[in-house]
């Protein structure tokens, strides 16, 4: 095996931007992502153990099923029961760590030296929240003191909506409509009706890409309205419908959050957007009242079309095989066999011959080229090594690569990072 050592140009890194694509369907309160379809497996319906519309996080516990196999995970003495299921865990000591979704109480009351598990699949997907003008924005914290005993604290909660406040104004450099109270727009977003559409970063990367945004409000499988970020400044302007040119929303690139404002009807006909009332199509209420949703609109659906950002820096290695090198191999198909190749043979010992001959492979019409011979091998595999000669990494192309005494070649060897 011959090692090469890398030399300064043949090495960098360079980072690469792409733009994936995220279309998501929504109809009757269920959300379907990129057309995922809802597959069953042989144990397991859907496969992937949650809906279309979510992405798995690691895509674990595909076509398994919660049931106990008779087995233990770990030690004797913890008595941890196998139900088939890969889930995460720590091991509660010292250093205090745990699963996000375990609570003070929970890690207190746990033993020492004991897992603290967590469940997977852990499922990601958007949703979709509306506020009527009436809804609180948010509950002041209050303290009551009396005369007899300790005081009576109750703690203050804001809504995502409010808690967007300052975000929102920041972005008025962008453009005035995403001011949270605005004289010249008379309206304030803590008391008019609007909806909020929350994008997890899972879905598109660093942020969206600007410009991309496309809604359309179908009614009865017509394009009822269709509102775009037209201008690449945020503004989701409607390009078909009736208010056509009007803004009916803004959107937040880095924060993967929409909210929708207009509240202009599409058309005169009216479905229940909203638990118990009937309303015409308005773009507050795409996507219906929540994402999921128990019933949904049934005579709307929602697209919702995008493109995220997202970079990732690439490793680029150059990897040269030299001409007059690399043109002998220990493989024993590289030599000619013949029954004369041995010397001799007996219980204890087996000698070849100490000259057998390479073989020679020059394309030929017969069986046995008789061609001049050519000294000929194929480049398979590209091990990766690093200083102190451990592999990290092998590279393969799609077909062993011919090499001759006469030729060499570069490789180019790409690997995300």
């Amino acid at each position: 095996m011959s090692w090469y050592k890398f030399k300064d140009n043949d090495v960098y890194v360079n980072p690469l931007t792409t733009y994936p694509a995220v279309k998501f369907l929504i109809y009757s309160g269920s959300s379907f992502y990129n057309d995922t379809p809802t597959i069953s497996g042989a144990f397991a319906a859907p496969i992937r153990l949650t809906s279309p519309g979510n992405v798995s996080l690691y895509e674990l516990n595909v076509d398994r099923v919660s049931a106990s196999t008779g087995r233990s995970i770990g030690p004797s003495d913890m008595n941890i029961a196998d139900n088939g299921l890969i889930y995460p865990f720590v091991i509660k000591n010292g250093t205090r760590m745990a699963m996000r979704t375990t609570s003070n109480a929970q890690f207190a009351a746990s033993a020492l030296g004991a897992p603290i598990k967590s469940v997977y699949p852990l499922v990601a997907t958007i949703s979709k929240e509306y506020y009527a003008a009436a809804t609180k924005r948010y509950t002041a914290s209050s303290v009551v003191f009396n005369d007899s005993g300790p005081p009576t604290v109750t703690s203050g909660s804001v809504t995502h909506l409010r808690a967007l406040k300052n975000t929102l104004n920041y972005y008025t450099i962008l453009s005035p409509n995403y001011q949270y109270s605005s004289s010249l727009f008379q309206r304030d977003f803590d008391n008019i009706k609007l909806g909020l559409v929350s994008i997890p970063s899972i879905f598109y990367g660093d942020e969206i890409k600007k410009g991309t945004i496309d809604l359309k409000f179908y009614f009865t499988g017509a394009l009822a309205g269709r509102a775009q970020d037209k201008y690449q400044n945020g503004e989701l302007i409607e390009t078909v419908g009736p208010q056509s040119g009007s803004v009916v929303g803004v959107a937040l690139y880095n924060e993967g959050i929409l909210i929708l404002t207009g509240a202009a009807a599409l058309n005169n006909s009216t479905d229940t957007y909203v638990t118990g009332t009937a309303d015409n199509p308005r773009w507050i209420h795409f996507g219906g009242e929540t994402i999921p949703y128990t019933t949904g609109s049934l005579n709307s659906s929602y697209l919702m079309t995008l493109s995220g950002t997202n970079t990732i820096q690439t490793l680029t290695m150059f990897a040269t095989c030299p001409k007059a090198q690399l043109n002998h191999s220990n493989n024993p198909s590289y030599r000619t066999f013949t029954t004369s190749s041995q010397v001799s043979t007996g219980s204890r010992a087996y000698l070849e011959g100490p000259q057998i001959p390479i073989k020679n492979i020059v394309s030929s019409s017969y069986a046995d080229p008789t061609g001049s011979f050519e000294k000929t091998t194929f480049i398979s595999k590209i091990g990766i090594y690093d200083e102190n000669q451990n592999l990290i990494a092998i590279a393969k192309p799609a077909t062993p690569i011919r090499k001759t005494a006469e030729r060499d070649f570069t490789f180019k060897i790409k690997l995300d990072i």
